[in-house]
């Protein structure tokens, strides 16, 4: 039984690899039970950036996130929207997550359907979960199941068990995040912000149950915060006064906040009268029925009369003090601008991303210090100010990307009196996204790519740019061995480097002999070390240099460079990249090449199975054209011409076929029915000849195909020649004749050596000076395009379109007019042959 270790995250060995394209999802992931039944390890996924994967390399069963709720409780879990996980998974605001919004998470069954899970599931979505995606994601759970045991893996499993609402216990999230690269924005971001914020927070959902509530919340309502989850607001308060659960339900109807609300009345931690100011928030989902949800910020309002102005005015100086602790200790820039969009506070990490000191900033206007943000930023916060949402939005600065959160703070009189905003550096997170989606864009050329110079080509359009490297270029060894030659892609390096020998002192030839990678972070080093480039790489617009070898089949078959504008400092990530980027195309590379040998292979041996020229016929003219198809494997499809025995060059044979498959079977087919009409058609009538070729067919223990063929017999005349024609199975012969209009010769039949009994189209046809008789194979008319098959009307039409009858211009007009309308390369082989007769 395998270790589950030995499987690295997103090897792809349980999740398809194309998971993304089919769902159009951005991130999916699969977890499983450790064999204790507590934790969940993921073990594979797919658009997670490597920082975020170690992250949720193990996490609890009972994490409040979806993934985890599908792994207990046997759901198939929806959420459109990032406000609406939040609701309902309140811990989502605190993890460290992929750039997603909408999600669905499915359970994974036991494949022994015992009735047990051992994993689950995971979609992401950039915008809202298309429909059909629960669907989809059980089909792949319970795909993954099936190889999860194939693999021999080991995980636990344990029977699906019913959340129960507020179930008190240690929290989960506390375990999650720590990761060096989140440390800092996580966990402590969440206690800090909400569970200890010196104001209550809670959110309801739309039944008015409670999904959160901070300490301070507690507090005030004199419950647990255990005690709030899952609870209705008439049981956790039943004395409040009932126009209060009527306010909450209006914000819910309307979509619109309630600001600075008193509300009195009592709690059970206090049975007098109290009094609370609150702003209350409808939390928007991706639903069409309105908000999911109702977000609460409150606070109790102290009676000054009896408290006194110097209790009052201590606790305010407590709460400032607390603020600014947490505006000045926050991993992310924080500032408070008045509705005259004047900075009022700004933290010190904020004010270095703006470029300017924090002085600088205060009791100014961010249009008076980024003009070039006014006309974005002023309408978006004035609107905030009248409308007291919650707005996002990602700016570009100095090359640098900021995700920017604006926020309203309450005032009187129902409006906003100031506009928070929360800045995060998103910078590196969009970078490896941009990276991610360039990398499989890359890995989907490459997979499309069948020739060495398609493989090329995806190197310069998609390497170069997943690498962010101004050049990416391709050197192969050439079919000698002692050279190293670029392909020509319009991104070559310098013009002496185009051909290098194998054992030249060079750069290129050092990395193809060593099968090592060279990283030149600035042009000196490849200067000293290389004096006989040093006038190349002057006078070339690149700074840095990366040569990596391209393995395919265990050596190198060549070198992929990468130049680059600027210095790089090639740290060990980034070096480990461009080798994997290498690997791909090396992979790819070495394909493209198998590929390309076995097609010549197959080119030639097809070409043996034709005439090596077409034979002389006094008083007629003769041509004919093959083209292979795009296919590594010999065809089946030949033509032939050869003079009937004792008729003194006045009678000759004309044979078209095609043997179904190919490869070395349909190549031995193809020898042996051409050998065999040479003997029997020059002896006998076209049908007769045509029924010994099935005969052989059928008798011969060793043949297993079938094929299609036409049998002319042409007996010239004074003035012009008369055909007999029997055909099995074969598209029709068609006649043009001198005055253009074109005839199909319909020979109904059936395959040869498909059946016991043979039934063969037989008939007699009369040709004039300048009349031409053609004959092809399937390849013609089923050759696909925009409009369907090819088809016979159309290629009737283009004979009739013909400007003559003269047959070298008629093969080659069917040949390139098929290449024309077909989607692509030539999906199958073609053979044409054409006869016109006064010539």
């Amino acid at each position: 039984m395998r270790d589950r270790a030995g499987l690295a995250v997103g090897d792809g060995e349980l999740l398809p690899p194309d998971v993304l394209r089919r769902t159009g999802a951005q991130v999916a992931v699969l977890v499983l039970l450790d064999p204790g039944g507590t934790q969940l390890d993921l073990v594979d996924q797919v658009g997670m950036v490597p920082e975020l994967a170690e992250t949720w390399a193990r996490f609890p069963l009972a994490a409040p996130v979806g993934i985890s709720r599908a792994a207990r409780t046997g759901e198939v879990i929806e959420a459109d929207s990032f406000r609406e996980r939040l609701i309902r998974f309140p811990a989502t605001a605190s993890l460290p997550t992929a750039d997603v919004e909408g999600l669905v998470a499915a359970p994974l069954w036991h494949p022994g359907a015992d009735g047990t899970i051992i994993g689950a599931i995971s979609l992401g979505f950039r915008g809202v979960v298309p429909p059909g995606t629960a669907s989809a994601a059980t089909t792949l759970a319970a795909t993954a199941a099936r190889r999860v045991r194939a693999a021999g893996l080991r995980h636990g499993a344990r029977r699906p068990v019913a959340d129960e609402p507020g179930r008190p216990g240690p929290s989960p999230v506390a375990s999650l995040g720590r990761s060096p690269t989140v440390a800092a924005i996580d966990q402590a971001l969440l206690e800090t912000v909400l569970l200890h914020l010196p104001v209550g927070v809670s959110v309801l959902d739309r039944d008015l149950r409670f999904v959160t509530a901070n300490q301070r919340a507690a507090e005030i309502n004199g419950r647990p915060a255990a005690d709030h989850v899952g609870r209705h607001l008439r049981e956790v308060l039943p004395d409040l006064p009932e126009s209060f659960a009527d306010q909450l339900r209006q914000v819910l109807d309307t979509g619109r906040p309630m600001v600075n609300l008193d509300v009195v009345g009592a709690t059970p931690g206090r049975p007098d009268r109290r009094r609370w100011r609150g702003s209350y928030y409808p939390v928007h989902g991706a639903t069409p029925v309105g908000p999911v949800g109702v977000a609460a910020v409150f606070d109790e309002v102290a009676d000054e009369a009896t408290l006194g102005v110097e209790q009052v005015t201590a606790d305010r100086a407590t709460m400032l003090t607390a603020l600014d602790t947490l505006v000045e200790n926050a991993p992310v820039g924080v500032a408070l601008l008045d509705t005259d969009l004047r900075y009022l506070r700004i933290n010190a990490i904020l004010a270095e991303w703006n470029g300017h000191p924090v002085a600088d900033h205060l009791g100014r206007r961010v249009p008076d210090l980024f003009p070039e943000l006014g006309p974005v930023l002023e309408p978006l916060m004035r609107e905030l100010a009248d409308a007291g949402e919650v707005r996002d939005v990602e700016i570009v600065r100095a090359g640098r990307t900021y995700l920017s959160s604006f926020l309203a703070v309450p005032g009187g009189g129902g409006r906003a009196g100031a506009v928070a905003v929360l800045v995060t550096d998103v910078t590196r997170r969009r970078r490896e996204e941009l990276r991610a989606r360039r990398v499989q864009e890359f890995t989907a050329a490459l997979s499309q790519a069948a020739s060495v110079a398609e493989v090329v080509e995806a190197v310069r359009d998609g390497a170069g740019p997943a690498a962010e490297a101004a050049l990416a270029a391709v050197a192969l060894m050439d079919e000698s061995g002692r050279q190293i030659r670029f392909a020509p892609t319009g991104q070559e390096p310098p013009a002496r480097w185009k051909a290098v020998g194998r054992d030249a002192v060079h750069p290129i030839a050092a990395t193809f002999r060593d099968e090592e990678p060279r990283f030149f972070p600035d042009i000196q080093p490849l200067v000293d070390d290389y004096p006989e480039v040093a006038e190349a790489v002057r006078r070339s617009p690149h700074r840095s240099w990366a040569m990596v070898p391209l393995h395919g089949r265990g050596t190198a078959a060549g070198v992929l460079i990468f130049g680059y504008a600027d210095a790089q400092e090639f740290e060990p990530a980034h070096r480990n990249f461009l080798v994997t980027l290498a690997g791909l195309a090396g992979q790819a590379l070495a394909r493209a090449q198998l590929y390309e040998r076995e097609h010549a292979t197959a080119v030639r041996l097809q070409r043996s199975l034709l005439p090596s020229r077409l034979p002389r016929v006094p008083g007629a003219d003769l041509a004919a054209v093959y083209l292979a198809g795009d296919s590594a494997g010999v065809g089946g499809d030949f033509y032939d011409v050869f003079p009937v025995d004792g008729a003194a060059g006045r009678e000759w044979v004309l044979v078209v076929g095609d043997v179904a498959g190919r490869g070395v079977d349909a190549a031995s087919v193809t020898g042996l029915a051409r050998h065999t009409l040479r003997i029997t058609a020059a002896l006998a009538e076209p049908a007769t000849a045509l029924r010994q070729l099935h005969a052989r067919l059928r008798n011969d223990p060793d043949v297993d195909r079938f094929l299609s063929v036409v049998c002319l017999r042409l007996r010239l005349r004074d003035g012009g020649a008369d055909l007999e024609l029997a055909s099995g199975g074969h598209p029709p012969a068609l006649v043009r004749r001198a005055d253009g209009r074109v005839e199909v010769i319909n020979l109904p039949g059936v395959l040869l050596g498909a059946f016991p009994e043979v039934r063969l189209g037989r008939r007699s046809v009369a040709l004039e000076a300048g009349d031409t008789v053609l004959l092809y194979t399937d390849g013609v008319i089923e050759a696909r395009g925009p409009d369907g098959l090819f088809g016979e009307e159309r290629l009737v039409e283009l004979l009739r379109g013909a400007s003559a009858g003269d047959p070298r211009r008629l093969v080659e007009l069917v040949r390139d007019g098929v290449a024309a309308y077909q989607l692509g390369p030539v999906a199958d082989d073609i053979a044409i042959l054409a006869l016109r007769v006064g010539g």
